[in-house]
């Protein structure tokens, strides 16, 4: 535990702040509650976007992004002067603002949460191209920002090592599981729950995207799987929970596939999100090879803690999928669509008649633990940082 310091004056930036739904507000919430119970203040600053609202303005996203970079500049000009200053990664090129404010929090430590790497993950995807003016120009003054930072804060090793600073001022911590997560054995007591019904007829078995479906997460492998079982006619259902900007190619590759046992529902109620993967046999997480290193995968903070198989497609490297493989999950690369198959074919086969209850109250317990230590690891380095020597 750190030692007890003077009360601090923080400033949060991120372009979602709660009550959004946004997994970087709930992250960012978890550490300001923290930090207020140490004692010390936290103000938050966000813009008035909403996470799963629209994506661009008059068609743009670029000029979406650039207003709400001017809105939380203006914000963070005005807001009281603090003691530490830390961003997030959205809107991107979120890390120049405090950079840009220094004339009114001269003093202010600054701190970077990288979430995204920009602009890595724009050349990733293909939405800014490498070695264009506006591709150096972000570049230099990322560089710049990071130069600035007391501290950054990376999800995993290979984002460690994209980010230009010493390792002394770069700590690694992952996402945890959302407070939602917690609460939900005490909720459900006695009553409904993710087991499945006695019924004459087996449940078929439910292999489960749920969340964000956008251009870093790989899809098309989930459905030509999906097609090579039903063409086996095997009780095997592929079930989208959520949104994103590639669900509507999803829907209509899978309509063209003439996948039958495919479905697609809305993103789950807080109340109703642990029911819904509980519910499933096997639980998905993908992530697009070239954006290694440039992002993570929320999703993976809460499923990893859930006892259910785990189906991760993207790198097969030593990150992300060398951690999976060490639990026993199944990885693939994309394009291993045949073993992705083959994989799903044993689960299905292997699945007990009827699945013994899970304990809710143990889970709900291990997800909370998993949680508090990690917020609180974060604090002690945020802390840690906030109050460092100024002088270089």
């Amino acid at each position: 535990m750190s030692a007890p310091v003077e009360p601090l004056r923080f400033l949060f930036l991120n372009q979602f702040v709660p009550p959004d739904p946004a997994p970087t507000a709930r992250l960012l919430g978890d550490l300001a509650e923290e930090l207020e119970r140490r004692g010390h203040l936290v103000r938050r600053i966000g813009d008035s976007v909403q996470y799963r609202g629209a994506k661009t303005v008059l068609g743009s996203r670029a000029l979406r992004e650039g207003i709400s970079l001017a809105r939380l500049l203006f914000k963070t000009v005005a807001a009281p002067r603090a003691d530490a200053i830390l961003c997030l990664s959205s809107p991107p090129l979120l890390p120049v603002v405090p950079l840009l404010a220094k004339v009114r929090h001269r003093r202010a430590r600054l701190i970077h949460w990288a979430m995204d790497l920009y602009p890595d993950v724009a050349v990733a995807l293909g939405e800014l191209r490498e070695g264009s003016p506006l591709h150096r120009a972000s570049a230099r003054a990322m560089r710049r920002a990071y130069r600035a930072c007391r501290l950054v804060v990376a999800l995993d090793r290979e984002m460690a090592g994209r980010i230009p600073v010493p390792a002394e001022r770069c700590a690694i911590h992952p996402p945890w599981p959302p407070a939602a997560a917690c609460d939900f054995g005490k909720r459900n007591e006695g009553g409904s729950g993710a087991e499945p019904e006695d019924s004459a007829a087996p449940s078929p078995f439910t292999w489960l995207y749920s969340g964000n479906l956008g251009r870093a997460h790989e899809w098309r492998d989930l459905l030509v799987a999906q097609g090579e079982l039903e063409a086996e006619g095997l009780p095997v259902d592929l079930v989208f929970q959520g949104g994103g900007t590639e669900r509507a190619a999803a829907e209509d590759e899978a309509a063209r596939l003439g996948l039958r046992r495919c479905r697609w529902l809305p993103y789950a109620e807080d109340g109703a999100l642990l029911d819904s993967l509980l519910a499933a046999d096997a639980l998905v997480a993908t992530q697009r090879p070239r954006t290694a290193g440039c992002l993570w995968p929320s999703k993976l903070a809460l499923l990893r803690q859930l006892g259910r198989p785990l189906v991760w497609v993207g790198p097969d490297g030593d990150g992300i999928a060398g951690e999976l493989r060490a639990e026993s999950h199944g990885v693939f690369a994309p394009g291993q669509s045949r073993a992705l198959a083959s994989h799903l074919r044993g689960l299905a086969a292997s699945r007990p008649a009827v699945r013994p209850p899970d304990d809710r109250d143990a889970l709900a317990a291990r997800i909370e633990a998993a949680r508090g230590e990690s917020i609180r690891r974060l604090a002690d380095e945020v802390e840690t940082a906030a109050t460092a020597a100024t002088a270089r």
